[in-house]
Order: structure tokens, then sequence, then C-alpha cells
């Protein structure tokens, strides 16, 4: 460290002197942190922006995307009877014709116990009693899932109750008066059950519960609601339930006696089809079966006439053991290597025996290779333990034909004359013109050069080893393999459909059932017979209730003057900025230019020193200028919409250029748009059919809705600004200003070691003169000392 000695000697202040001089020389560092201060201003630029977009796109996904942009209102003729929501997807009228029913719940009503609220329920269901197992209709109608209340030591009958309705067991419990009443949380056809259970699941004795009709207990069970719409009786197991986008509520019952009629004639009807056409489905899988059949024995008979001929049953079980390839693939020297196989014990597993032979030396790698690779048991290492070179070499020529056969084009073969066939094996095929010097038939020649076309190289090369007679034999295979796999195809889809016509007979044989229970109990139907009582209706006797639908245009209009409004907002504050005043007098304030500054002089300072920091931003113009572009560009996939843009709805950008790409909308286009087809102008903002890459007229094109392709085109931007600017989860290498900031601070740091040298310099300068002035001074004093002692 630099001794520092402040001017007792000179009478000079050397700190301000020295405060002065480092002033001048701090002037480098200063122009580094202002820069600093800039890339950090323009990092949180950029962010901010990025901030806007993320905020934009929110409210596109939160307005436009995961709500309907369609909004539809539904009208009903009597609301009395059948009232109605109409969602987005609401199209076309429906006609209620009748109710006959209304869904109701199942409720089961206890008789009168000995017991109050305060009662122990192990008095009640006994101490082997762990559980009481409720089972009730489900919100959907599916087959009900049971769910077990436990049953404690110390449970009151009141408590019983508590723990029921707060758990998911689907009923609604009571208890007053000495009564318990169970009630299904779902309407819809089914009932209750409540039994007892152990903790070995085994029932138990619940009767002092008295749940059952012959304890005094109110059994009822739960309906649907039957309806006509449309002229179709169907149900449902609700009287709320959403239909051709409607959502439907059922109200009152009316024309009952038709809707029940028309039910029942209906479910008769469809047992009546299912079964009929489950014995046409029978047949024809009958047939089906035998023609495939049929065919699979004369493929079978022509497999074993081509391949494996001369093969006794213990060859054939043999070779049936391995796959063609690897048999095929076999060389003679591995022919040979394969009887000199290393003795396996009767305990010896499968890997025990790969192992084995991995250890002997007498094998060849290539050979354990395809040991290794294409065995898959230990019997098939036992097969070929036992047998010889003959018998291995026959395999080999074997399941070379086979192989060949497989290459080869089945249509090819299949489809070959008997002349083709010895015009084929008469030609060398590895020519380039085989046919060269031959004198053939034209038209032959042109049908086999044709068929020849057909096949790869490989093949062409496989067909030239093949023999007349191996040639004939696979065309004849082929026609039958053909045959047997197009027989086999049609088993398989008859099967498929028997199999869809035994469950639809099965549902039709329910439906009717449970149609005719219902018919006899509401007495339409002649006693002991299935027929309907003469002179019942089977048209609605008062007016149907009709239910439409018409689209909100005015919500319509003022989501999309929204949307507008807030892209135009966002649109706006991205090219103020980009066309923002630069100061260029106001640099960023270093600290020490701040100590003598107020603090709204500071404020006002920096505001003219951030003031274009994203000015003529490139980034900033490209992301709005593809934002811009989308407006006036068509949505494939809507060429059966007249609206296929923006701007053929009544939506533009502004004429002035300067207003960076603004929206502006024609009300009167716009209204007329969403008045003529309202779901058409919804698809153009909107296409849920739409994809990113998708086909049309042979051509990869973007077929998403423009909201869709907007959000795309913010993502991309969002993404441009990150790489430049980060996020705040991005370490500084991660993004370009980042690594700006980096070098930024390592050269602050080096010029603040740097400064620290200059100034211990300028100190021992300093030093050293006062040093001297003072040696001076004490000579001066010495010298006048001498001087005076002379007189």
């Amino acid at each position: 460290m630099v001794m520092r000695i402040g001017g007792l000697a000179s009478g000079m202040d050397i700190d301000a002197l020295v405060e002065k001089l480092m002033n001048a020389e701090k002037a480098p560092l200063n122009k580094l942190l202002q820069n600093k201060q800039r890339y950090e201003w323009q990092r949180d630029a950029y962010r901010d922006v990025n901030n806007k977009l993320r905020t934009f796109d929110t409210y596109i996904a939160d307005n436009l995307v995961l709500k309907n942009l369609n909004t539809k209102t539904a009208s009903s003729s009597n609301s009395d009877l059948v009232s109605a929501i109409a969602t987005s997807k609401a199209t076309g009228t429906l006609s209620i014709e009748g109710v006959s029913q209304l869904a109701s719940a199942a409720r089961t009503t206890s008789g009168q116990i000995d017991g109050t609220g305060s009662t122990k329920m192990s008095d009640l269901v006994g101490s082997d009693t762990k559980f009481i197992e409720f089972t009730a209709p489900t919100a959907d109608g599916s087959n009900p899932t049971s769910v077990k209340v436990a049953i404690t030591s110390n449970m009151t009958v009141d408590s019983f109750i508590e723990k029921v309705n707060e758990s998911n067991a689907g009923v609604s419990a009571i208890f007053e008066n000495g009564r318990f009443s169970f009630t299904a949380q779902n309407t819809g056809k089914g009932d209750i059950t409540v039994n007892g259970v152990n903790a070995n699941g085994t029932n138990t004795d619940i009767s002092k519960l008295k749940l059952q009709e012959g304890e005094g207990a109110t059994v009822t069970e739960g309906k649907n609601a039957i309806f006509q719409v449309n002229g179709i009786a169907t149900e449902r197991n609700s009287n709320t339930f959403t239909l051709n986008g409607y959502n439907i509520t059922l109200k009152k019952t009316f024309n009952d006696t038709a809707t029940n009629v028309n039910k029942y004639l209906a479910a008769q009807t469809e047992f009546t089809n299912a079964t009929a056409a489950k014995a046409d489905l029978d047949t024809k899988a009958t047939t089906a079966n035998q023609a495939f059949n049929t065919a699979s024995l004369a493929y079978q008979d022509k497999l074993n006439n081509v391949f494996k001929v001369g093969f006794d049953d213990t060859e054939k079980a043999a070779y049936n053991r391995f796959n063609q390839s690897f048999l095929a693939n076999l060389t003679d020297d591995e022919i040979s290597e394969l009887g000199n196989l290393p003795a396996f014990d009767q305990d010896d597993t499968f890997e025990d025996m790969l192992a084995k032979i991995s250890a002997d030396s007498t094998i060849s790698e290539d050979l354990k290779e395809k040991l290794h690779t294409s065995l898959t048991s230990k019997e098939q290492l036992e097969t070929l333990k036992d047998l010889d070179a003959t018998a291995l070499t026959k395999f080999r020529t074997e399941a070379n034909r086979e192989v060949d056969y497989a290459s080869l084009n089945k249509s090819f073969l299949s489809g070959l004359t008997a002349d083709e066939i010895d015009v084929i094996a008469s030609l060398d095929l590895s020519k380039d013109d085989p046919f060269e010097g031959l004198s053939l038939d034209a038209d032959l020649q042109a049908s086999v050069q044709a068929k020849l076309a057909s096949l790869s190289t490989a093949q062409k090369e496989k067909l030239d080893t093949v023999t007349k007679a191996d040639l004939t034999a696979y065309s004849e295979l082929a026609q039958l393999q053909i045959v047997h796999d197009e027989k086999r195809v049609a088993k398989n889809s008859a099967d498929a459909a028997l199999t869809a016509g035994e469950a639809r007979l099965t549902n039709a044989t329910a439906a009717f059932a449970s149609a005719k229970a219902e018919a006899e109990a509401a007495g339409i139907l002649e006693e002991g017979t299935e027929n309907i009582k003469e002179g019942l209706p089977t048209n609605p006797t008062e007016a149907a209730v009709t239910l439409s639908s018409t689209t909100n245009v005015d919500d319509m209009m003022n989501k999309i003057k929204d949307f507008v409004n807030m892209y135009n907002a966002f649109v706006t504050d991205l090219k103020d900025q980009t066309t923002q005043t630069k100061y260029r007098d106001y640099a960023p304030l270093t600290e020490d230019q701040k100590k003598d500054m107020k603090e709204n002089e500071i404020k006002l300072w920096e505001e003219k020193a951030k003031s274009g920091l994203l000015r003529n931003d490139s980034i900033l113009r490209d992301g709005l200028s593809k934002m811009r572009s989308l407006v006036y560009e068509t949505v494939p996939g809507l060429e059966d919409s007249k609206f296929q843009t923006l701007f053929s709805i009544g939506i533009t950008t502004t004429k002035n250029y300067n207003d960076g790409g603004t929206l502006e909308i024609d009300e009167k286009k716009l209204r007329e748009a969403l008045e003529e087809d309202p779901d058409a102008v919804a698809r153009l903002f909107k296409n849920d059919a739409g994809n990113e890459k998708d086909t049309v007229n042979g051509q990869t094109v973007d077929t998403r809705g423009y909201l869709a392709r907007l959000r795309s085109s913010m993502d991309e931007f969002k993404i441009s600004i990150e790489q430049k600017a980060g996020r705040a989860t991005m370490t500084e290498q991660q993004y370009t200003l980042g690594k700006n900031l980096i070098d930024t601070e390592k050269r602050i740091s080096t010029w603040q070691d740097k400064l620290k040298n200059i100034e211990a310099r300028y100190w021992k300068q300093f030093t050293a003169m006062e040093q001297a002035i003072n040696k001076a001074n004490q000579q001066s004093g010495l010298f006048m000392q001498n001087a005076g002692g002379g007189f």
C-alpha cells in the first residue's frame, strides 16, 4: 500500500488534486457503467413486451379459445313443459312430442326401528358389522359402484347419518322419528341396496335397520325420463340432458300415452330387427368360415406339395422349429461346426446352453452370433444337436426355396400364365436386355416385360435362380395363398359383424323386456299379450314443444370488438416504443453524478435516458409485421365458406401505415357476415378441425383459424425476445443481452483494478514530491542556522 502524505510540506490540497485527476481517468469506466445500465434497461424493456404478449395471449385463451365465440339463444314453444339452453353447437330444431315419465331418484325408507339418534349403530347392526355398503345409480347411468361407510364402536345413528352424507356413497341420508331414509343423489333407473359387511367382506345381518319391504320399509325404484323427440321414443337417466347442442330440461309429462306406445313399439321393432339381423349374420359367418376352411385346406395341401417334399414327419417337425432365414444362411462350414456342439446336461437352461456355446473355441464367432440371435428355446438347441450334416443341408436347401418364394411379389407370381413362365425361365435377368436375341410374340413379350417391371432388383436376382418347375409351383401356390388371405379377411370381418350383432341383440332383448314391463305397468298392452290395446294413439294429442336456437349476433359483435380493442392497444404500445424519441444527450447517470442531484431531477433525467431504448428495434418490427400480415392471409380448409379472411368480414388494418397495423372494423359488413353465417365467422377465428400442417389439394398448409395463427406468431415473437433478453429463470449466458452484461462486467472489473493502480501511482508521485519539498525545507533550515551562527 502506498504511503499517502497530504500536502503538509507543499501546502497543496493533494486529496482534491488526486480526485480531479481520477475523475478524468474514470471517463472510460463511467462509459462502461452507462453501457451496463442501458443493457439492463433494454433487457427490462424487452421483458415488459413479453409480459404484455403473455397478457394478450391469456386474454385470447380465456375469452375466445376456451369460451365459444358463437353464442346462441334457445327458445321453447312451451317452457312450462320443456325448457332449453342453447350451446354454441346447437343445430337445427328439436320437437319434443311427448314426455310419458320424468326421471326420479331411487329411495329406501326404513320401517320403525327401536332406537333414537343417540343409539349406537353397533346395537343395531351388531359388533361383527364393520361397514355399511351402499350401491346407488350413477350420474352417467353406468353400472353403479359400491361404497363402504365404516362403522366404529362408538358411532351413533346421528354420526352415521353425518358420515354417509359426507361420503361419496351417492345417497342422501336422514333419520327422523325413528326411521331411516336413503335417497339416491342421481336420478335414473335402478335402486339403492344397503348391506352390512364384516372385516372379511362377508355380508352380515342388519335386519334391525328394517330396510327390506317385508320389514316395513318402502322401496322406490329410480326411473328414467321417457320422451319422444323428432319422432323417436327414447329415454335419459336425468330430466336435464344435452341433445344436438341443447341443454334440455323436461318439466312435466304430456302426451304420455302416445309416448309410451311409441317407445314400446320402437323397442319391439328393434328386438325383431336385431333378431333377424343376428340370424342373417349367423348365416354369413358360417358361409365365410366354410369358405376360409376350404381355401385353407387347398392352400395347405399345395404348400405341403411345394415345400418339404420328401420330408418324413420327424423331419417336418424338426424343420418347423426354426425360422427359414436361420437355416438358409448357414454355410457348409457352419453345418459341419454344428456337429461339434458341446454336450448339454439335462438340467441345463437355455441360457446355460448358450453360455457353453460361447465358451466353445471350436465354433466360429459368426455361427455363435447366428445361434444367439436366431434361436429362442432349449428345444431348438437340442434339435440341432440331434441333426446330422445331411439333414441340415437338406433343411438349408428347402429354407432357401421358401425364402425365395417369400421374397417374390405374390401378385406377380399369381398372375403368371404358362407361356409367361416358359419365357421367364429362359431369360437371363442379369442382362440389361434379357430379351436380346429372342424371337417372341410381341404381345407376350410386352406382357412379360410389364410384369417384370413390378419387381425390385433383388427380386429379379432371386427370380433368376428359380427353376421353371419351382416357378410353376410358386405361381399355383401364390394363387391359392391370395385366395386364402382374402377368405381369412372375409371370415374375420364376418366374425366381427356377428359379435356386434350378438351385442345388439343382447341390448335389444334387455330394452324390450324393460319396455314391456313399463308398458304393462302403464296398462297399454292387451292382457297376456305383447300387443298394444286397440285405439291407443301413436300421435301426440297435444301440441309438441318446439326448441330452436338463434345466434346472439350482438354478443358476437361485442366479443370481436373487444378483441380488436385489445389488439389495437397492444400494437399501439409496441409501435410507440419503436418510434419513441431517443435523447442522446441524456446518458445514464453514474452514482457520483446522482450525489449532486435532487430526487425529482434524477427521475426526470432517467425518463429522458430510458426513452427510445427500443426505437426501430428489428425484433419488434418483425413481430408486428407478421401479426399484421395474418389479417389478409386466407385460411385453407374453409373453401366451403365465403369468409376465409378477416378482411372478408370487414376487419382490416388502418390505411395509415404509421398506425403500426392497428385494426378497424366495418361494423355494417361484420354484422351482415354474422347474420348470414355466424358459424363460418366463428370457424374463421377458431377452426377446431384445422392443423398446423395439413394437406389441402396436395399441398401442406396451415388450416388453423386466425386466433391459433396469431397465438403461434406471438409465441415466435416471445421466443425471439427471450433469445435477446431472456426471462427471469434463465442465466445471463443464455441470452444475448446477458452475454453483453457479462462482458461489460468483466471490463468494468478490469478498469476498476486499473484505476486503483493509477490512483496509487498519483499518490506515490505526490508523496515523493512532498518528501522532496520536506527535505528541501529541512536543508534550507540548516543553512539558515549556519548562516546565523557566523555573525
